[in-house]
């Protein structure tokens, strides 16, 4: 079972696209269902890495995950947690998580 989570283990590909690398892959799809958005989530990014469950998807989300990318520059490594943390006070406002999270608003805003 341990493989299936690791996105980066098994069958797999790299997409190299315009600043940044993404990861395709039944691993990945397979972590992507398990994201905290209702229905799981079709791109993810962490850092300049852009985690897709397909080609097709890496390519029609990426302007969306291109600004996660330049936020996570201006963040660092607070990017990451600073994210989880406004979902979870979005939530505990009784709103939801995602779609009411600061980070994703800018992105859609912008993509």
């Amino acid at each position: 079972m341990g493989v299936y989570w690791l996105p980066f283990l098994g069958p797999k590909h790299i997409i190299r696209y315009r600043g940044t690398i993404g990861v395709v892959g039944p691993g990945v799809e397979r972590i992507l269902r398990f994201a905290p958005i209702p229905g799981g989530a079709a791109a993810l990014t962490l850092g300049h890495t852009i985690l897709a469950t397909s080609d097709d998807t890496f390519y029609s989300t990426w302007d969306h995950e291109w600004i996660h990318v330049q936020q996570y520059e201006r963040w660092g490594p607070a990017f990451v947690p600073a994210y989880l943390l406004v979902g979870l006070w979005q939530r505990l406002r009784g709103r939801d998580a995602y779609w009411d999270n600061p980070f994703e608003v800018e992105a859609r805003e912008k993509s």
